[in-house]
């Protein structure tokens, strides 16, 4: 018999027997989580532990459901990867170089931890040893010697899917990608999936936990303030050894290893630590200054080539009147934003292959580069818009530039490329769903538990993360699992979890 239809005599027991089956009608009435949502919630957790430093890392971290946004309310951030969702975390991989690679589709599961092992596997060299991954040997044909040169580029933000959605607009990928050896199954394995982490598990090998660049936009604590993953352009940050800093290390810094990005956290992230290091030897490091449009570098670890001194982004936005597609760029920070930074990028790195004695012994040369521009016109177009179309266009055309230099200076077949993306960007949020905002979610949990505004110290978007500060948290005599409890109940969020169980 249905409990709500029982009646009593005795006012106690029928008020009592009403609250519990509005209890009753409470519970039933959740959705409960499939064994598949289940399983998922799992291996997020266990994504979020991989990246999970003391000290750095947030109190609670927050994953929105699939098709939903949080991101930054700027317009150069209408679109915000970061999560686990495919979009955010399918990414490409691919290995060309005849005769050290065996052309061919691999479906074995690779991650970035999987990229300096398998460096370190042609230059016949221990990898660096707090590397997790292991060595994607399949395609390897080690008889044939190291190669003169390894060529590595990270394509910032570009999904595995845009190799088939926008394969007539890439002709130097395609080639390469049918010519080489292509990981169909290459996926980000921790969270957030950013930048920052990317570059630095690729560069090590290790899991963000250990090499310690766990978020794009640290909060110090002490300071209360958002901070660089290497403020000042410093690599003391970066706990574990790259591939760069080892190979450095072995050849007493006789190899020529050049490492260029657009942020100096993607550069430093597979550079590593120069000179920063006891008996580490200074490496070529590149870093675009957005306040000046210049090429920069921290002098104390790296060294910056005279002649890349003299490049300024000022003369790709002038050469264009300003705009591009539209779109005003005439300034050092919004020209990034669009496909002629991609030439700006590749005028630096042919200059460099060019001018430095790459391949001149039997030392192998390391040539490490961030590619930014999809993931900078991701951002602001998304990756369904024919601002990402023309942009991927341009990238392939500046690749087959650089690949076209690489060839002239070393000879055919005596160099390898691997080419690799560090995360991916999410669509337009599915229908009946809008942009959430990390500073709306944060005025939620301050509207819900702390009317004071003290409560959230910082939550940026991109690092799905929230801090909390716990002396405030102890006032108000709540938990972090109070938060936690309250952020699953709104509807765009798929899970959270405190940083005990992460």
């Amino acid at each position: 018999m249905d409990c709500c239809k029982r009646e009593s005599k005795r006012p106690f027991i029928r008020w009592s027997i009403a609250i519990w089956c509005i209890y009753l009608s409470l519970v039933r009435a959740e959705p409960v989580a499939s064994q598949a949502e289940q399983e998922l919630r799992k291996t997020f957790l266990q994504n979020f532990a991989r990246a999970y430093f003391p000290g750095r890392s947030g109190q609670i971290m927050v994953v929105p459901r699939k098709g939903v946004m949080i991101t930054r309310p700027e317009p150069a951030y209408q679109f915000m990867h970061g999560s686990p969702w495919d979009y955010d975390v399918d990414i490409p991989l691919l290995l060309y170089g005849p005769p050290y690679v065996k052309s061919g589709v691999y479906n074995d599961a690779a991650s970035h931890q999987d990229i300096a092992p398998t460096l370190a596997s042609l230059l016949r060299l221990r990898p660096p040893p707090t590397t997790a991954g292991r060595p994607l040997l399949r395609p390897l044909n080690l008889s044939s010697g190291p190669p003169r040169v390894i060529f590595l580029a990270v394509l910032d933000g570009m999904r595995r899917d845009y190799f088939d959605r926008y394969a007539a607009d890439l002709p130097t990928l395609t080639r390469l990608r049918q010519q080489g050896a292509w990981f169909s199954r290459a996926k980000v394995n921790y969270l957030p999936s950013t930048t920052a982490l990317a570059h630095a598990t690729i560069g090590t090998g290790a899991d963000p936990r250990v090499h310690g660049i766990v978020l794009n936009s640290p909060f110090n604590r002490v300071e209360g303030r958002q901070e660089d993953p290497f403020p000042d352009m410093s690599p003391q940050n970066l706990m574990a050894l790259t591939l760069a800093d080892v190979w450095n290390l072995a050849n007493d810094g006789h190899a020529v290893i050049i490492g260029q990005g657009s942020v100096f956290y993607a550069a430093a992230g597979l550079g590593g630590h120069g000179a920063c290091i006891l008996n580490g030897r200074p490496i070529i490091l590149a870093s675009y200054d957005t306040r000046s449009g210049d090429w920069q570098t921290n002098p104390l670890c790296y060294r910056l080539p005279e002649y890349l001194k003299d490049q300024n982004s000022r003369t790709i936005w002038e050469a264009a009147n300003g705009t591009w597609l539209s779109h005003p760029i005439s300034n050092p920070d919004a020209v990034r934003r669009s496909a002629l930074f991609a030439r700006f990028e590749a005028d630096a790195l042919v200059e460099l292959i060019e001018k430095e004695p790459l391949g001149a012994d039997e030392i192998t040369d390391l040539v490490l580069v961030n590619l930014k521009t999809p993931d900078f016109v991701g951002h602001q177009y998304g990756p369904d818009s024919p601002e990402i179309q023309a942009t991927l266009a341009e990238l392939d055309r500046q690749l087959a530039r650089v690949l076209k230099t690489i060839e002239t200076k070393v000879g055919s077949g005596q160099y390898v490329v691997l080419l690799i993306g560090d995360h991916g960007m999410p669509p337009e949020p599915v229908q009946g769903q809008k942009r959430s905002f990390a500073n709306d979610i944060s005025e939620l949990v301050h509207t819900k538990f702390d009317p004071g505004r003290k409560l959230v110290t910082h939550y940026d978007a991109a690092n799905s993360q929230i801090f909390v500060d716990k002396i405030r948290l102890q006032e108000l005599k709540l938990r972090l699992s109070d938060i936690k409890a309250y952020l699953v109940s709104l509807p765009f969020i798929f899970a959270a979890y405190t940083e005990d169980e992460v």
